[in-house]
């Protein structure tokens, strides 16, 4: 847990796992000394042997890359989208020469949030299964709206875009048969077994149609939209998303309602027999 100002708070914990893989990353002012502020939110989830070093590369590597794109990405709408873009491919190339991490089966997801206080607007990439939601005021109810898209095979998109690249789509044998989320693997071979389609890292999976290629998603804020919230997939494999929302309308400030979140979702995670890493950040926007 950690405190933050009034506007954003983050929770994360590593739950029932035997390793914490989850990272988050919230950066006030990424761009110091420039005028209106942008304030950076990400959370990472790792998965593999090496996925808590990945997903810790990642959440040391983007704010330091995102800098070095900086007019790009305070600039014109398409500029700032490509910027982004290669933001990803500049850290999942990084992260496959860093000879200290081994990536070939290891990897993070990636939702990436720069939010532009003054312009109310936000600008997201994302790969991978952690998942960015906003909060939208609906005449007396604040209402959930998804905003960012899971990569993984039950989106039918990325489906068949993996099985076009050659993935051979399972479930993860177990003594019950076929169980769980569906995977790729590499042909007849019984690895990687990857649950995402886009992620950093994972560099087995390259030739099977698993991307570091963000989805991005632009967006001007209106007086409707308050809060975000961003989360690894324990938060939403615990809670639906009207009770996401619920949690942070009904407590304040931000970090207390990030908090919350996380405790109810492991709290719901036990109750369904699932043990994951859980990460939270929420931002206020109205």
């Amino acid at each position: 847990m950690s405190s933050s100002p009034s506007f954003f708070g983050a929770a994360s914990s590593i739950g029932k796992r035997e390793s914490q893989q989850d990272e988050y990353l919230v950066v006030e002012d990424l761009f110091e000394g420039t005028t209106p502020r942008t304030s950076l939110f990400a959370v990472f989830d790792g998965h593999g042997s090496d996925g808590a070093k990945v997903s810790s590369y990642a959440k040391k590597m983007f704010p330091k890359v995102l800098r070095e794109h900086r007019t790009a990405l305070i600039g014109r709408p398409k500029e700032a989208a490509v910027a982004l873009t290669q933001a990803f491919a500049t850290v999942h190339a990084t992260l496959k020469d860093n000879p200290a991490i081994d990536c070939y089966m290891s990897g993070t997801t990636a939702v990436v949030m720069l939010f532009f206080e003054v312009e109310r607007r936000v600008l997201i990439g994302n790969v991978g299964d952690s998942r960015v939601i906003l909060g939208r005021k609906e005449g007396d109810a604040i209402v959930p709206m998804r905003v960012s898209t899971d990569h993984t095979c039950a989106n039918p998109v990325e489906l068949e875009r993996v099985q076009a690249a050659g993935a051979r789509i399972d479930h993860m044998p177990s003594e019950n048969g076929g169980e769980g989320p569906l995977r790729l693997y590499k042909g007849t071979l019984p690895y990687p077994g990857l649950v995402v389609t886009r992620s950093i890292g994972d560099t087995c999976a390259e030739r099977i149609g698993v991307l570091c290629e963000p989805e991005i998603i632009e967006r001007e804020l209106s007086k409707k939209d308050k809060y975000f919230v961003l989360g690894s997939d324990g938060l939403w494999d615990g809670l639906d998303l009207d009770e996401v929302i619920r949690l942070v309308v009904k407590y304040e400030p931000a970090q207390k309602a990030s908090e919350v979140l996380v405790k109810r979702a492991l709290k719901s995670l036990d109750s369904k027999s699932i043990d994951d890493n859980v990460t939270a950040v929420v931002v206020y926007t109205g």
